[in-house]
């Protein structure tokens, strides 16, 4: 009998043309599948996109985030002549737009506006230098001021983040907040914010008194002129008619002529009663025709040097009167805006805006900044809300591609 060749495991039997069940098929090495790295299943891609972050968030503020102090004041923008708590119709005015004076809310959103402001800062560095106050030793790599000489902007950015003011509408009350890596840095900042916004508000103040003041003083210089060309022009007039007052002088004359031709006229009448009986040579009729004679002349020359006529005395009382009309209108003028430049002085200092400290800037003697458990549980449930929304969305997509 002859034997048959052994078989090796690897070769398939001849007659069946199957393969031996006992040993693995060889797969190819290009088929193989690689062992990833990436993890496997919504639970390991949340330890890695959300645990893991949220780990080193915590680990971070706990061990190694350098301590912040926080100074805290409170100011309050009012006027003299009202309270700094607004109104329902302030309010109402504060939203609309309109009214001018709202008892100070427009200059506390000011002060707000410049408190967090380039100007701010430089006021600021004239007596304290923020770089080092930020580069403090204590200071972290992280939160600190990295440039020790910042631009403009790079600064801001970082005294944004470390100095904040908030204005409450209702009770009109502004509170600063100011960080720092040391309790006297930030009462100090706190303290020249406060300063450089009183200084503001009583530049405010003085520029609104001024310019109210200044218009009513223009309006008094306007008068004082007008005074002034007023009485220039009365003057003027009595030299060129050589009279203090012409109604008084034509009044006089006038009277003066009336007397003389009453007396012209009796001394007529007489003459006509002693021609009738009396010779035309006679002394008495030369006597009363002289003195007709002498009154004829006497009128007609107090005619010609007071009064011009009748027209030229016309003229004379209109002129006059006018002048006088103008003079008075302008004193009346003058006096009125005297008055309103007193009311607008009284006006300015009833609406004068001054900033009270409600609460001063304090040294504080405990860091409560940063706020570890807060942020590391806002980065967890920031990440958590973003993985889940994420996930949804991967599974949404595969599930609309299968």
């Amino acid at each position: 009998m002859k034997l048959s060749p052994p078989i090796r495991p690897s070769e398939t039997l001849p007659a069946t043309g199957v393969e031996d069940s006992r040993i693995p098929p060889r797969v190819p090495p290009q088929k193989r599948r690689r062992r990833s790295l990436l993890p496997r299943g919504p639970m390991g891609w949340y330890a890695l996109l959300v645990l893991l972050p949220s780990l080193l968030v915590g680990t971070y503020y706990v061990t190694y985030a350098a301590d912040l102090f926080e100074s805290e004041a409170k100011l309050l923008v009012r006027s003299r002549g009202g309270g700094g708590a607004a109104s329902p119709a302030s309010v109402l005015a504060a939203v609309t737009g309109g009214g001018g004076g709202r008892g100070g809310m427009d200059e506390a959103r000011a002060v707000a506006a410049f408190i967090d402001s380039v100007d701010a800062i430089n006021g600021l560095q004239r007596t304290l230098d923020l770089s080092t106050i930020w580069r403090r030793p204590e200071a972290d790599l992280v939160s600190r001021l990295r440039q020790e000489e910042p631009l403009a902007e790079q600064l801001l950015r970082y005294y944004r983040r470390r100095v904040t003011i908030s204005y409450d509408i209702e009770t009109n009350i502004s509170t600063l907040r100011v960080l720092a890596y040391r309790p006297g840095d930030s009462k100090d900042i706190a303290e020249g914010l406060i300063a450089l916004a009183e200084d503001l508000v009583n530049r405010f103040s003085a520029r609104t008194a001024a310019d109210s003041i200044r218009v009513a003083r223009e309006e008094v210089e306007i008068a004082e002129r007008r005074v002034s060309a007023a009485r220039e022009a009365l003057t003027t007039f009595r030299e060129r008619e050589q009279a203090l007052d012409p109604t008084r002088s034509a009044g006089a004359a006038v009277e003066n002529v009336t007397r003389l031709e009453a007396l012209l006229a009796q001394t007529r009448a007489e003459l006509q009663e002693k021609r009738a009986f009396m010779r035309p040579d006679n002394p008495q009729i030369q006597v009363l025709n002289n003195r007709i004679a002498a009154l004829v002349a006497q009128v007609a020359a107090e005619r010609a040097r007071s009064t011009r006529g009748e027209e030229g005395l016309t003229q004379q009382l209109s002129g006059y009167e006018r002048l006088q009309l103008e003079r008075e209108f302008a004193e009346k003028q003058l006096t009125s805006a005297i008055s309103s430049l007193e009311a607008a002085r009284a006006e300015a200092q009833r609406q004068a805006v001054f900033l009270m400290r409600v609460v001063q800037p304090n040294l504080p003697e405990r860091a409560n900044h940063p706020r570890a458990f807060f942020n590391t549980l806002t980065v967890f449930a920031g990440l958590t809300v973003l993985f889940g929304i994420g996930w949804l969305m991967v599974a949404g997509a595969r599930e609309h591609a299968s």
